[in-house]
């Protein structure tokens, strides 16, 4: 009797649990995207159909397979087509601020740039970093990048020092001497050969050129013992970009596929490899008499001192640095020699303007001469605009808010996508799509129509700490090329940029590299 009065009980709390989980997946598949879609619909915003589970995905899948299967001419620099075809239909048909779905999530993207300033100057943590999936978090970690409200104040502290002017100088140097071993490299394969040039892909120099440097940054002069670590975050960033196939559902990334297992097995890699650099620096600090001037001994420090810090605050930062460091770094370098390739009369004008402040041709450009590189930088800001390295920018909503008169739920993702509102040519002008550095000749405020329309580094507080760290490296790198060699695009490259989480070309950029004397070809 007992017996049957527990069965009974039991049978009628699943029959209420499931009850309760069926009707919470209603409520979140299918009755809370109904009341969304027809929320915004009464204000003027429409969008692509919600479809059940899946939301907007399979839409954006079918046009970006779709985009994909033409590569673009070379001197064709609006890749929009390829890397987000959805959004420029989606604004093509709905207008500048639209509706679409992240799975169940709802999305509001929008070009409306008053809109794209609301959302970045806000200062009240109202819109969140938000990156679609927690499985970023494996490749980012919890750093600088993805913290918000206060534990991003707190983090920004400790890591500020870290690009202070004095920082900045000793990053130039480092990049120098990396930079100075490449070309040696390229060098002895020339002599090697009986052309006088080279074919080389560029993007794997300045990958492995960019990875040495942000190692030192991140770990000091004995960086090698952390070589291991960077490659294995570098393999956790090419199964990142995989994640971009899974379904936007919480408990999906628990599921045992061969993604997830490995995404683990190497998250659980770099977190105690990571973790013995960290009880090296401890140990050795009363020996030593601190724990360094790089990203890690600022942070152990700000963890064994304060308190500032978590140990697994610690090794998001580290993670972070490697990701965001790096690949910004690669990105514009790259592009930037992709730019100079295409266009051989600009790539003498920097020329000249680099071996007119700089004229001795073994002399590394410090800062001070940094500074006096006008055109190259014109290069770079025109490079950012064109090629990003970031495509979009995702914020989250905290709370119930408005937006340009709009009425925007809590949860609402927000996307800004970078790559349209660099080529609006209500902002930019009618040559929007062209490569014309000229017209950052009187800064990037007055590039535009508007001032603060270049988004490169975002903008306003959550604006990328790094940026000048980018661009200083970017100008050392490239001015140092210049004075020894000159390139130009192999005919093998393919024009296909492709968004690998940061913009890249999809075949690599092989370039032809040629030495010079005193500047001039080398005619031997």
């Amino acid at each position: 009797m007992e017996a049957d009065l527990v069965q009974a009980v039991v049978a009628a709390i699943t029959v209420l649990l499931v009850s309760w989980q069926c009707g919470m997946a209603l409520w979140y598949f299918v009755w809370r995207p109904y009341a969304v879609s027809r929320w915004f619909r009464r204000q003027g915003i429409e969008g692509p159909p919600y479809k059940l589970v899946v939301g907007s995905l399979a839409e954006c899948r079918r046009l970006l397979i779709f985009g994909r299967a033409n590569a673009l001419d070379a001197g064709c620099h609006n890749y929009v087509s390829l890397v987000q075809p959805f959004f420029q239909k989606w604004a093509s048909d709905y207008g500048k601020t639209f509706l679409y779905w992240l799975g169940p999530i709802p999305a509001i993207c929008s070009t409306d740039m008053e809109l794209v300033k609301q959302v970045l100057g806000d200062r009240t943590y109202l819109f969140q970093k938000d990156y679609l999936t927690p499985k970023f978090e494996i490749i980012l970690g919890k750093g600088l990048v993805l913290v918000n409200g206060d534990d991003w104040k707190r983090h920004r502290r400790v890591v500020h020092s870290v690009f202070n002017q004095e920082k900045l100088v000793s990053m130039s140097a480092i990049a120098s001497e990396y930079t100075q071993q490449m070309m040696e490299r390229w060098f002895a394969k020339i002599k090697k050969g009986n052309d006088h040039q080279l074919e080389t892909d560029i993007v794997c120099d300045f990958d492995e050129l960019t990875l040495r440097v942000i190692a030192r940054l991140i770990y000091g002069k004995n960086y090698e013992d952390a070589w291991e670590i960077l490659h294995l975050l570098r393999e956790v960033r090419e199964l990142t970009i995989s994640f971009f196939l899974d379904p936007p559902i919480p408990w999906f990334r628990y599921l045992p596929t061969r993604r997830n297992g490995r995404s683990r097995q190497l998250d659980k890699l770099v977190r105690s490899k990571i973790m013995r650099l960290i009880q090296q620096r401890v140990a050795k600090k009363d020996a030593e008499g601190g724990y360094g001037e790089d990203v890690l001994g600022l942070t152990v420090q700000a963890w064994s001192e304060d308190g500032t810090l978590s140990i697994e605050e610690i090794i998001g930062e580290c993670k972070t640095f490697l990701a965001a460091g790096q690949d910004t770094s690669a990105n514009l370098l790259t592009w930037a020699m992709f730019l100079l390739s295409s266009y051989p009369k600009w790539q003498e004008k920097v020329r000249e303007e680099v071996l007119r402040e700089c004229p001795n041709i073994n002399e590394v450009p410090d800062i001070d001469a940094l500074g006096k590189l006008k055109l190259l930088n014109m290069t770079l800001l025109e490079t950012l605009r064109l090629y990003n390295p970031v495509a979009f920018l995702l914020r989250k909503t905290g709370r119930d808010t408005i937006l340009t008169n709009i009425r925007i739920p809590k949860g609402t993702t927000i996307a800004i996508p970078i790559a349209m509102l660099h080529r609006d040519r209500n902002v930019w002008g009618a040559d929007a799509d062209e490569f014309n550095p000229m017209r950052f000749q009187n800064g990037v405020s007055r590039a535009a129509n508007q001032p603060n329309a270049l988004l490169s580094f975002s903008y306003g507080p959550r604006a990328c700490i790094g940026q000048n760290f980018a661009v200083i490296e970017a100008q050392t790198v490239i001015s140092m090329i210049l004075k020894r060699f000159s390139f130009s695009l192999s005919p093998n490259y393919v024009h296909k940029p492709t968004n690998r989480i940061t913009l890249a070309p999809k075949y690599g950029l092989p370039l032809i590299v040629r030495t010079l004397v005193d500047g001039r070809k080398d005619d031997i």
